[in-house]
């Protein structure tokens, strides 16, 4: 299954689960963001690749609706605000309570 998450910047919430749940078995993963400041910004390809989409806020959905046309793979919102550091445990442990009973526990 191929996850894309995606987050504002694609600096921290997004790169985070990408690096949680990359050594995951049958999980392909990728992150982008949607600024334009973004340090990958979201493709038409990104969204072609992906079977799920994992975001992060209302927002990110409402943004992908609104610039990719025709069929969307799956969104899932995880609620998770852009409060945290990369990579730091209160971001881990929020991003594992989410994810988890979507995508299962991340391989190691």
């Amino acid at each position: 299954m191929n996850i894309l998450f995606v987050c504002t910047l694609n600096k921290v919430r997004s790169v985070s689960a990408e690096r949680l749940y990359r050594r995951t078995p049958g999980i392909a993963v990728r992150s982008a963001g949607t600024s334009d400041r973004a340090a990958h910004r979201v493709t038409k390809e990104d969204m072609t690749w992906a079977d799920k989409v994992i975001v992060f806020t209302p927002g990110h959905e409402e943004w992908l609706r609104a610039n990719f046309e025709g069929t969307l793979p799956p969104i899932v919102d995880i609620g998770v605000p852009d409060l945290y550091a990369a990579e730091g445990p209160r971001l881990n442990a929020e991003l594992m309570e989410a994810l988890t009973p979507i995508l299962g526990s991340p391989g190691k």
